[in-house]
């Protein structure tokens, strides 16, 4: 990567970001206040910033509320060249739509309260209708009334209590809508009563709608009324939604251009924000990809018709990475530039859940290719579970592939599909090494003799026989040292790669001394039956432990020591969660055969994918979060973002 310094005519900057935005190769950063030139200030984005911000708000707003769909894209006319009147224009067209869409949603807010209370009334017609009362028999003398209104949520129990005061306790009160801050009601009592609620509820900041009236006596036919004006809010209802319906045909397409319009508008707002200028002209810098420096700046300046020239920073040291690109300029912290293949994008994330790689630093990638499907493997090895993992990751991807829309945690596991594919892989070729078919040994299903069974004895035998199980445990301990190792060796491929000699010496080296002789000096104990005076015998192994550890102690300080220390054995021994898991795993499948034979199996295989499963994965990605990457990874790294606008927009200018 290399700064680069862009300096472009103000009038030429739309093709400048039309141009960058095409390429994905610009990386924009903050011009410092100490690289500006004489006669140059900050570029005053601030009010374009808060326009640009409302627009896109609004634009939301508008695009959920109409619910476009697959509109077309309308080519328009706008003024994309002058940011000031792009910003005025979407404005101006975005109030036009906005008052016409609040307008029918106003309308559909009130028609819905008026159904509502109408439905309220006539639910409670029926009742009366039910018993065989008239409205008269209840009111004592003429008609009862209704009291339809709006009040916050906060005053509407004082409203209700208020009206049961005024009425002596004749009133049916219902609360008929619910809103984010406000409700609505419908209350029934007698007439008499009328002007008094309406003052008292106008008093408690309610607003009062116009009762229902000139209602017949008999309930049947006031709920014929009744129910006749609810066919009448159904119409209306349709005929609004009709209305919705035309307008998203006939605006969706030009709602559509300017939500593009609004991106672009933002997009470009953003990038000016960062920048400096003089009277005539705009100062840019970004980062892009050293190998396109002579490409870009020929066809930058091209594109502005000459007017526009990249200058390349000066660099004070340069890195090469296998899967990066990174170098240090002005700016402390340039970003990292990762390239993969699309099949190892879920790795690549779980590396970035933890940290970017930053500058300098080995991206991890290429060792979890084999390192994280194989740890899994010796976890879950099993061929029809792992079969089953397979199927559900090509299901998964055939989700990924065709795009699918899924919602929730399913999008989590469409997103790592091919990352469960070779998970499922791997466990089919340790289920063939382990000779396990759902718990069931292949040589007595298939006649396929495992090459080497963990558990082999040791649940079939009385008294069982624990030998492949201690050799299992010896095997996984020293596929943990070796882990441990290539994270030790990594770092030090980083320290040399980055120049820093005496660090890589004094430190992984190092530290890969002080952890084989410790892992050397454990090995001679344990074989002499746990006698520690085996190396009293042995004055070489003790010095070959306590030299690297004095150096460790006085390049790093006591801390580091301690890490070292405490990290030789208790890392070490966190890999034997490997061997644990994957005698869990068989465990339980027997045990539920051994309880409910072939259903319980079912279950126990059901019960050790799902369950299992998810700690087997949670394990892996520990023992290399924790176990590995403390070695050489720091993950502090920013990533490589380039500027880029849509380009599937028409404007005409």
């Amino acid at each position: 990567m290399r700064h680069v310094s862009i300096v472009v005519a103000k009038e030429q900057l739309p093709n400048l970001l039309a141009y960058a935005g095409s390429k994905k190769l610009f990386h924009l950063t903050e011009v410092e206040d100490n690289g500006l030139p004489e006669g140059a200030g900050r570029y005053q984005a601030m009010e374009l910033l808060a326009k640009a911000s409302t627009v896109k708000n609004r634009i939301t707003t508008l695009t959920t509320a109409l619910e476009l769909g697959d509109s077309p894209i309308e080519s328009l006319k706008a003024p994309v060249n002058n940011l000031e009147e792009l910003a005025r224009f979407l404005d101006d067209e975005t109030l036009k739509l906005e008052h016409t869409v609040r307008q029918i949603e106003g309308e559909q807010g009130k028609l819905q309260t008026e159904k509502e209370q109408a439905s309220e009334l006539s639910r409670f017609l029926s009742g009366l209708e039910n018993v065989g009362v008239s409205l008269d028999a209840i009111a004592g003398s003429g008609f009862l009334t209704s009291l339809a209104g709006e009040a916050s949520t906060e005053s509407m129990p004082s409203v209700q209590r208020e009206l049961d005061q005024i009425a002596y306790g004749n009133l049916i009160f219902a609360i008929t809508n619910t809103s984010e801050k406000n409700q609505t009601f419908l209350a029934i009592f007698p007439s008499v009563f009328q002007d008094d609620a309406k003052q008292a509820v106008t008093a408690l900041g309610a607003k009062p709608g116009p009762p229902w009236t000139d209602l017949p006596s008999d309930p049947k036919k006031a709920k014929e009324v009744i129910d006749l004006k609810l066919s009448d809010f159904d119409n209306v209802s349709r005929e609004l939604e009709e209305k919705k319906t035309s307008l998203v045909k006939e605006e969706g397409p030009r709602m559509k251009s300017l939500a593009t319009l609004s991106e672009i508008l933002d997009l470009r707002t953003n990038a000016l924000a960062g920048s400096a200028t003089t009277e005539a002209t705009i100062l840019l810098q970004a980062w892009v990809p050293e190998r396109k420096t002579k490409e870009i700046g020929a066809e930058l300046s091209e594109s502005c018709e000459g007017l526009a020239s990249m200058y390349i920073e000066e660099e004070k040291n340069q890195f090469h990475g296998q899967d990066e690109e990174s170098a240090d300029s002005t700016d402390p912290t340039p970003p990292t530039l990762v390239k993969i293949p699309r099949w190892t994008q879920p790795l690549q994330g779980i590396i970035d859940n933890f940290g970017i790689p930053s500058y300098g630093e080995t991206n991890p990638l290429p060792f979890m290719i084999l390192t994280f499907p194989l740890i899994f493997g010796l976890m879950f090895g099993d061929i029809g579970e792992g079969s089953l993992f397979l199927l559900f990751g090509i299901f998964l991807l055939y989700l990924k592939r065709t795009k699918a829309i899924i919602s929730g945690i399913g999008q989590i596991f469409v997103s790592g599909a091919e990352l469960i594919v070779m998970l499922g892989v791997s466990a089919i070729l340790f289920g063939f090494v382990f000779g396990d078919f759902f718990g069931f040994d292949t040589e007595k299903l298939f006649g396929l003799r495992p090459v080497f069974s963990p558990v082999a004895g040791a649940f079939d035998r009385i008294p069982p026989d624990t030998t492949n199980l201690i050799l299992y445990m010896i095997i996984i301990i020293f596929f943990g040292v070796a882990h441990y190792l290539s994270g030790l060796a990594i770092s030090t491929y980083n320290s040399v790669r980055n120049k820093n000699f005496k660090q890589a010496l004094l430190g992984p080296v190092t530290w890969a001394w002080f952890y084989a002789s410790f892992i050397y000096a454990a090995v001679l104990v344990v074989q002499s039956g746990f006698k520690f005076s085996i190396l009293l015998k042995n004055p070489l192994v003790i010095l070959s432990v306590l030299v690297p550890m004095a150096i460790l102690g006085y390049e790093g300080g006591g801390l580091h020591l301690m890490e070292a220390f405490i990290g030789a054995g208790s890392n070490t021994l966190s890999y034997l969660r490997i061997w644990a898991l994957n005698l869990a795993d068989f465990a339980v499948k027997f045990a539920f055969f051994a309880a409910g034979g072939i259903v319980g199996a079912i279950m126990g295989n059901i019960l050790v994918m799902i369950l299992e499963g998810l700690i087997v994965f949670v394990q892996t990605l520990r023992l290399h979060w924790v176990e590995w990457f403390g070695k050489f990874y720091e993950g502090t790294g920013h990533a490589f973002t380039p500027y880029q606008e849509p380009v599937s927009w028409t404007v005409s200018q």
